[in-house]
Formats: structure tokens, C-alpha cells, sequence
């Protein structure tokens, strides 16, 4: 009977061994990456834009400029803040995108459609 009993405490055991080497749950790494692309109205790539990754909690922004297919990419990104990504060229702008720290995706991907000025503004009065 005491085989028996030692059985549960044995599993117990070995589960709590899982658990603690990581096995059994995996952890979401640290940082993420935040890529995309910005286009025209007319859907064309849009080299030389640039794009911003504005921290809402520290206000700390960082710019990258697109490359000539119209992509960029900002690596190590926290996954501890709430994020703004928005992309400007030449007085055009396109609508911003927010990034939460509880979005759960590792890379995440914020494409841009860049507008004459005015219509931004008028979209967002009549969604």
C-alpha cells in the first residue's frame, strides 16, 4: 500500500522537475520585433518614409527610414511598454498604429498606407 501511495508523490515530483526547467511552459521571449511596409495611395512602395516607434509610457522615440521597397524593421522592442508605430514623408501621414504589451505575437507587423494631408483628419471624424 505505501507503493502505492508513493506514486502521486512521485509524479508530483517529476511535474514540479517540468515546471521549473522550463519544459512544460514556455516562456514568450523578452523583446519583439515590429517590421512593415509603407505605400502610396496608390499601393506603391514608398522608399525614404520614415517610420516611428514612440514608448507611451517614457515617450522615448526611435526612426528608422524605409528602404527601397518601402519596409522597415525595429528590433528588440520591450514587451514591458505600450507602443505608437507611424509612419510620415514629404507632409504626407498614415493613420498610427498602437502595439500593446500584451500583445501576445513575437514579430508584429504594422503596414502603412500614406495619405495627403486632410484625409487623416476626416477619417478619423468619420470612422
Amino acid at each position: 500500500m505505501t507503493r502505492v501511495a508513493s506514486r502521486p508523490l512521485a509524479l508530483c515530483a517529476v511535474f514540479a522537475l517540468l515546471l521549473s526547467s522550463g519544459i512544460a511552459v514556455a516562456q514568450p521571449p523578452a523583446k519583439r520585433i515590429v517590421r512593415g511596409q509603407v505605400l502610396d495611395e496608390n499601393d506603391k512602395a514608398v522608399a525614404g518614409a520614415v517610420v516611428h516607434l514612440t514608448n507611451l509610457a517614457t515617450k522615448e522615440r526611435l526612426s528608422v527610414v524605409t528602404d527601397k521597397e518601402g519596409r522597415y524593421q525595429f528590433n528588440d522592442v520591450s514587451r514591458k511598454f505600450d507602443f505608437e508605430v507611424s509612419a510620415e514623408m514629404a507632409g504626407k501621414k498614415a493613420r498610427p498604429r498602437r502595439l500593446s504589451q500584451f500583445d501576445p505575437r513575437h514579430i508584429a507587423v504594422f503596414n502603412f498606407k500614406l495619405e495627403p494631408p486632410g484625409e487623416n483628419a476626416e477619417k478619423k471624424d468619420n470612422p
